[in-house]
């Protein structure tokens, strides 16, 4: 897959086709934890009772339409599709390992407006599981890959930014919007608000041969990039397999993500680490690769 949201649909299409046949442990090894949860919600993660609407067509449209590659994770767990969530990230991250519980449901069961970690008490968790009917626990563990345990069968879920990474892709992004010599003009009263410098939002005023415009772009952030040479990232493929390996991990389904269009995944590196990878897996699992209704996904 191009982007990483894509996963929630081809889940649920495993699910669909009684490959995924329980909720299962989520190992998802990557540069980010892409635990961010979706805004208010259009449509319910969960399938309307007697609804005419396809199975597939309607997870398609929410993945589509309204999640992004760092919003799919927890309506999976909602949706029963993952257990625990292990956060398998690269050596090159300074992060700290960290194991917690982590309470989610959704406001009054609907699955529109998804709640997390929300605080609570003996005297609170009555009122909480009146307004969120559908909350649950799960397990979020956050590790690097050779402190995974063993045994386990799970989604193995793989972003190739663990291998090679940009992240600050954003400093990349601007928007141009042609706009009126008024509002030119008066472009202090925007430049002025108080809140401005806390959006994370740059404007800039151009004119161009009588014509006003504004560019929108974030804001700068220091340059962040990992991006090593060949022979080491096929070494960090190697050695993530072994371990896979060793551990006796038991993969149900596995999905892959290039990070295509958001950039995370350096382009020119993409095909490369994804070849390699697929390669390796192949030595140690019997892999089927399955083209989802006879077509790529995209």
């Amino acid at each position: 897959m191009d982007e990483h949201q894509e996963a929630f649909y081809l889940w649920h299409w495993a699910r669909k086709e009684s490959i995924m046949e329980e909720p299962l442990d989520l190992f998802h090894i990557d540069a980010h934890a892409d635990m961010g949860r979706p805004k208010h919600l259009s449509r319910s993660i969960y399938l309307p009772q007697n609804s005419e609407t396809n199975y597939l067509k309607y997870y398609r449209y929410l993945t589509e339409n309204e999640f992004s590659n760092g919003t799919f994770i927890l309506p999976a767990i909602l949706n029963g599709l993952i257990k625990n969530v292990y956060f398998i990230y690269p050596d090159w991250r300074n992060y700290q390992p960290t194991r917690k519980r982590i309470p989610l449901g959704s406001a009054f069961g609907e699955g529109k407006l998804l709640k997390c970690e929300m605080q609570m008490n003996t005297k609170s968790q009555w009122n909480l599981k009146k307004v969120f009917p559908d909350l649950k626990y799960f397990a979020y563990i956050m590790c690097k890959i050779d402190k995974i345990p063993t045994g386990k069968k799970v989604i193995l879920d793989i972003d190739l930014d663990y291998f090679a990474c940009i992240d600050s892709i954003f400093n990349h992004f601007c928007y141009e919007a042609e706009i009126t010599q008024d509002q030119f003009h008066r472009r202090e009263i925007l430049l002025n608000e108080k809140t401005l410098p806390y959006s994370g939002i740059e404007f800039h005023f151009l004119k161009q041969n009588r014509r006003y415009f504004v560019r929108v772009s974030p804001k700068k952030v220091k340059e962040v990039s990992f991006i090593p040479p060949r022979e080491k990232i096929a070494a960090s493929i190697v050695s993530l397999s072994k371990v896979l390996q060793e551990k006796r991990i038991k993969p149900v389904f596995i999905t892959i993500c290039r990070s295509l269009h958001s950039g995370y995944c350096p382009r020119e590196l993409s095909p490369f680490i994804e070849a390699k990878l697929l390669e390796e897996l192949q030595n140690y699992f019997q892999i089927e690769r399955i083209n989802v209704q006879g077509k790529r996904y995209r």
